[in-house]
Order: structure tokens, then C-alpha cells, then sequence
């Protein structure tokens, strides 16, 4: 999925309007709304009264502050290893809010935001039951033991009281088994998604107790979050534990783990004591599951499953106490970090590199035809995933005496539908491009795009330098720029072999060949470490870069995308 610029104002807590395919039909959507009861009377409980009165949680607010006046959304991430249940954490959250005693959810209809699936062995001879419960989900999939269950991050919206809406977002997990290469895609599959936030209140890290070892995968990706969101947000690290019942309700001995992975993060003194720390356990939601699935349980495991679920539902107020009164929020413009510039240089790529390519037509026209008419790009917000196949034969239309794509974008799938090719030939786009002639006999026009394009030039090179500068992943260690240039230039290459023209596309493609040459030759600063490199300076660079109006443009209509892809992705519990 694309992301905004630093300049972009996308914030989903806003009323969307509602996202539709390209062919105007309406968006059907496969959620039920499920309805909790909620006691308006009680939307100051505390704690201790919310307990004594036996009042679900779903009924609690957060006492009135300066900082919550009216319904605000209070955005917390989930984080952690493939298989430590953020899933089954999210379902059982949302139930020990609506029942708080195990006996109600027994005996009532728990809520599944997500399908739940799982081994249990039961009975004298230990027979195996494969437990599953909730309506199927292409988002999450069970089949494949060691990969992330979820495979996009998508969120849960649910109100707290009156005032609150909570909003958690469920992650494709670390330490995937189909390698580095998709924690990575997961990883910017978070990074993409959080960034169309106007703020993160919380990133919970989900953790087993008892591990002698976190994984690897966790560690990296656990510390480049934190990077990415920058010095800020160490106060808004929370610790969540699941399966705690075995050892007393405490962290047990990954807390040494915990320890020292923290000490060793870039960023340091992220707290780790119990104000920021809950445990749960997890299983007794597996257990009210089974008994929707007509499982027995002797009596001795019903105590402890009702001990468990008591024991639950005070630390998820404790949780929401924590969150909604005691942290105060992380804003996106306090995420001013190396990793933060990095991606939001990579997201405007594209964008620069079209407009370059487009700066060269209109110089070619004024200097080849002593043209007044020019083109401009003109960007088509798409409101799902989409993708162009390389393999099929691509739409060419003449503008200006220039050939230029007139693509169609297909929504992303396995197989392209009209040459069956696989995924791998697909280019992932979030916006196509159109093409618009206009006149402009202003005389200094001319000197205009050549101002431009130099300050084009010269970002990209900065841009280049900085992420050669920064990349400490080898596994992502190609030129992303290149990427896209070589890209372009190959389309050229096509347009002049497909229509045999001599004409304006391959004086095109002669400049783009002779700033790609430029690009190679210009020698890259090298800085001696990351603390040398003046941030500051390239974060005025993305945001004169991005001022820019025929840029601004890309940017908004990547803006729009992403917003329609939030709704997809959300899934409300009134």
C-alpha cells in the first residue's frame, strides 16, 4: 500500500466518505456490527466501582479531562513474534469488556471480531479437536504453522463509554518462517498503515512468559519500530503478556529477555515496570470458545478459567486506565526520526521521478516544436489495491505528439485476469497517471521548468545520499530511486520500439539515459554515522519537495488511497 508525504493531512478519526470500485457500484462490506450494551449513567465509573458493581467494562469511561472533551479515538498498536496470539488477544479484549464474569460469556454469545482457530486435546485418551469459531476471514489464515496468521494489518474500532472510541490494530507478526524478506514486507506493510494515523496513544508489545530467548526476527523489527517513531514515544511502550496463568499472572523469565533487549534499543529508558505491564491469559477465552464448540471441561478447570477471566478483566482496566488517562498521546509530527525521513522519502519517489519525466516532454516540445502547448500529469485517486501487469500488452494514447500510458489498473490478485501471469509481474501502483494538454505562452514559463527540474535533480541526489547514508539492512540495500528510474526508462524503450518512433519519445528517452548517467557519476557524501547526518535539513527538503503543485497532486491522490484503504482495513464494533 502507498503513504503520505509529510505534508499530507490524512486523518481517519475524520467522517469518510464512502469508498467505491472504479466502476461506481457500491462497496459491499462483510463485517456485522455487533452491539454492546452500554450504561450511559456509569461513563465516569473508576476502577474499584466498576469492579464492586459488577459493571461490563464497555460502560467505563475515562473521567472528562482538558484533553477529552468529546468522542475521541484513542489508536493503540499491537505488536509481536508470529504465534503469540495478537489475535486471540484482540477477541479476547473485546469480551472481557462485555462480560465481566466468565459465566455470562459462557452462557451468552461472545463476540469474535476475528475467526478463531485451534488445536485442543481433550478427554482421557487426549484426543485432538480442531476448535474454530466466528465467520472465515481471507485475512487470517491458520493453514500454514509459522507464518503470520494475519497477513495485513487491520483494525478494530469499539467505544468505550461515551467519549472514547478504541482503536486497535492487529499486525502481521515478526519472525515470520518464510523469511527476511516477508518480515520486511510486513514491516512496511506497519509502517505504511500507521502512518495514515494522526497519532498513536500506545504500542503495546504482546510477549509469552517463560521464553528463554526472544526471536531475532522480533528483536530487529521491535527496534526499528521504535526508531521510526523517534525519541518521543518510549513513554507510550506498554507490555502486554499472554498465557500468564502458569506463571502466577508475572512476566515471568522473559522479563530478562525483555531487560535486555531494551537496554541494548538506540533509544534508551523505555520503562518497564508494572504500571506499564499487564498480564492475561488468554486461554480463558479459548475455553468459552470450546464451550461454544459443546466441549466439557471438569470442574477443577472451570475454577481456573474463572479465576483467569476475573483476574483479565481488571488488568483490561487497568490497561484502558493506563492508556486513556495516564499517557498522553504520540502525534505524527512528533515522529521525527532517520527511519521516519527514509520512508517518507520512498513514498515521494515516484512522484519526482514522473514529474521529471514529464519536465523533459515539455522542454522537448518547446525546444523540438517551439510548442505553447504543453502536458500536465493528472493523477487518478484509486480507492483499493491495485497493480499493472508487465507482461500484458499496455494502452498507448498520443498527447502532445508524445505516446504515453494510458493504463488500467487491476485489482491485486494471485494471477493477472487477463494473461494469467503471476503476482511477481505486477507493478503495485496507488495512483495511475493521466495525461492533459494545456497552453501557457507565458515567456519565463520555460525557465520555470528548468528550475524545477535542477531542484528535482538536486533532491533526488540529497535523497540518495541520505538513504546510502542510513541503509543498515542489507537484505534492502538496492537503490529504490534506480529502481524506479531504470523503470522508466524501459517504458520509453518500449514506446520507441512499439510505435518505431524517431520522433519526441526517443529524444525523451536520450535525457532520461542522460540523467540516469548523471545520477550514477555524481559522487555520494559519504557521513561517518547516522548522528552526523542533519536531520533536520532533510526533513525542509521533503517539505519543499512536496510543496511542489504538480507533486502535491501525486501526493494527494496517494492521500485518498490511503484513506479509502483505512476503511477497508477497519472493522467497527458499535
Amino acid at each position: 500500500m502507498g503513504s503520505t508525504s509529510s505534508t499530507s493531512t490524512s486523518n481517519v478519526d475524520n467522517k469518510m466518505p464512502s469508498s467505491k470500485p472504479a466502476d461506481g457500484s457500491p462497496r459491499q462490506s462483510s463485517h456485522k456490527n455487533v452491539r454492546v450494551k452500554r450504561l450511559p449513567q456509569q461513563e465516569t465509573l473508576g476502577l474499584d466501582a466498576a469492579v464492586q458493581n459488577d459493571v461490563p467494562l464497555s460502560t467505563w469511561s475515562p473521567p472528562p479531562t482538558s484533553r477529552q472533551t468529546e468522542k475521541t479515538f484513542t489508536n493503540v498498536l499491537l505488536l509481536g513474534e508470529s504465534g503469540v496470539g495478537k489475535s486471540t488477544f484482540i477477541n479476547a479484549f473485546v469480551n472481557y469488556l462485555k462480560f465481566d464474569k466468565l459465566e455470562l460469556a459462557r452462557n451468552g454469545q461472545p463476540i469474535t471480531v476475528m475467526p478463531v482457530s485451534f488445536l485442543l486435546t481433550v478427554g482421557n485418551t487426549f484426543d485432538e479437536r480442531i476448535v474454530r469459531f466466528g465467520d472465515d476471514d481471507s485475512n487470517e489464515i491458520f493453514d500454514h504453522p509459522g507464518q503470520s496468521v494475519t497477513q495485513q494489518c487491520k483494525s478494530y474500532v469499539f467505544t468505550i463509554g461515551t467519549r472514547t472510541k478504541l482503536r486497535l490494530i492487529d499486525t502481521p507478526g515478526m519472525g515470520d518462517t518464510r523469511g527476511l524478506d516477508q518480515d520486511d514486507l510486513n514491516m512496511q506493510e506497519i509502517l505504511s498503515f500507521i502512518n495514515n494515523l494522526p497519532h498513536l496513544n500506545a504500542i503495546c508489545i504482546l510477549l509469552k512468559p517463560n521464553e528463554s530467548r526472544l526471536n531475532v526476527g522480533f528483536r530487529s523489527y521491535f527496534s526499528r519500530l521504535i526508531e521510526f517513531l523517534g525519541e518521543n514515544v518510549r513513554n507510550n511502550v506498554i507490555f502486554c503478556f499472554t498465557n500468564t496463568r502458569a506463571t502466577f499472572f508475572t512476566p515471568g523469565n522473559t522479563a530478562l529477555q525483555l531487560r535486555e533487549l531494551l537496554a541494548n534499543l538506540r533509544i534508551k529508558d523505555i520503562p518497564f515496570k508494572k504500571s506499564n505491564t499487564f498480564c492475561f491469559d488468554s486461554e480463558s477465552f479459548r475455553y468459552i470458545v470450546a464451550c461454544q464448540n459443546r466441549i466439557d471441561f471438569e470442574e477443577s478447570q472451570k475454577q481456573d478459567y474463572e479465576e483467569s477471566w476475573v483476574y483479565s478483566v481488571k488488568e483490561s482496566m487497568r490497561l484502558l486506565t493506563y492508556i486513556c488517562i495516564d499517557l498522553q498521546m504520540n502525534s505524527r509530527t512528533e515522529w521525527k526520526s532517520i527511519d521516519y525521513a527514509r520512508f517518507q522519502i520512498n513514498q515521494v519517489i515516484r512522484p519526482m521521478l514522473e514529474t521529471i519525466r514529464n519536465l523533459f516532454r515539455n522542454l522537448i516540445l518547446h525546444d523540438e516544436k517551439s510548442s505553447t502547448k504543453f502536458i500536465e500529469l493528472s493523477p487518478i485517486p484509486i480507492y483499493y489495491p491495485s497493480s499493472i501487469c508487465i507482461k500484458c500488452k499496455r494502452t498507448l494514447k498520443c498527447c502532445n505528439d508524445f505516446w504515453v500510458y494510458s493504463d488500467q489498473t487491476d485489482i491485486i490478485s494471485e494471477k493477472c485476469p487477463q494473461c494469467g501471469s503471476s503476482r511477481h509481474s505486477h507493478i503495485d501502483v496507488n495512483y495511475p497517471l493521466d495525461y492533459k494538454s494545456f497552453d501557457n505562452t507565458n515567456s519565463q514559463y520555460i525557465d520555470e521548468i528548468k528550475k524545477e527540474l535542477d531542484q528535482l535533480k538536486e533532491a533526488i541526489i540529497t535523497f540518495r545520499n541520505f538513504i546510502s547514508n542510513t541503509n543498515q539492512t542489507v537484505h534492502l540495500s538496492s537503490d529504490p530511486i534506480l529502481t524506479i528510474l531504470n523503470r522508466i526508462i524501459s517504458e520509453e524503450k518500449y514506446i520507441c520500439v512499439e510505435k518505431q518512433t524517431e520522433d519526441l519519445n526517443s529524444i525523451l528517452k536520450e535525457k532520461l539515459d542522460g540523467f540516469h548517467a548523471e545520477y550514477q557519476q555524481r559522487p555520494s557524501k559519504s557521513e561517518s554515522n547516522r548522528n552526523s547526518i542533519d536531520l533536520e535539513k532533510i526533513y525542509k527538503q521533503i517539505e519543499k519537495i512536496t510543496q511542489m503543485e504538480t507533486i502535491r497532486n501525486q501526493m494527494n491522490a496517494i492521500e485518498q488511497y490511503n484513506k479509502a484503504y483505512m476503511v477497508q482495513q477497519e472493522k467497527v464494533l458499535c
